[in-house]
């Protein structure tokens, strides 16, 4: 039974790394050909966590020889986002700090620029930019920048594998065949 629960916590983790490796390569891919401002990260991100949704479950499926329970499912999830956003936040605290360090300062600007041309006031602006900055201090992105970002992950990810994975509709009808396979359903 121990071996079976590290077996499976160590399935768990393998593939948070996984999701991590492919956030980051998504990220820095779209950062360059110029799409690293854009909402493009976000959703590039919310895509990798149902695919690997759907990849982990049916993986954990597999290595159970049957649908996982939702406690199993919830935990893969929850280690596979936790894990994989320590990973992206590291990688957006060596980017910021060795990759690139300019590059805090010149979104401010970009920000800033597209906030003047859309006639928001100076307070509102110098309000979003210190918010801005703020989000990419060492304390924050390894607090509450991982939960910030977790807690959709969290739901996406554990609503795709339910549906994926688990689908206890769908085993609870096949053992109902399964138990009378010569019945007719009565209509």
């Amino acid at each position: 039974m121990r071996n079976r629960t590290r077996g499976l916590l160590k399935h768990d983790l393998l593939w948070g790394v996984g999701l991590g490796a492919a956030a980051v390569a998504s990220t820095q891919i779209l950062t360059w050909v110029g799409l690293g401002l854009t909402h493009w990260t976000w959703i590039s991100i919310n895509v990798l966590v149902v695919v690997f949704a759907v990849l982990g479950g049916r993986s954990l499926r597999r290595r159970l020889a049957a649908a996982p329970s939702l406690a199993q499912a919830a935990l893969l999830i929850g280690l596979m986002i936790l894990v994989s956003k320590v990973i992206y936040q590291a990688y957006m605290f060596v980017y910021i700090n060795v990759v690139d360090p300019t590059w805090v300062d010149m979104v401010a600007e970009v920000s800033d620029a597209q906030l003047r041309a859309a006639g928001t006031s100076e307070e509102r602006i110098a309000s979003n930019i210190a918010d801005f900055r703020n989000q990419w201090r060492t304390g924050y992105i390894f607090s509450l920048g991982i939960v910030r970002y977790e807690l959709a992950h969290l739901i996406l990810g554990f609503g795709t594998i339910t549906v994926s994975a688990v689908r206890p509709w769908r085993r609870s009808s096949r053992q109902a065949s399964a138990a009378a396979p010569g019945d007719a359903p009565n209509r």
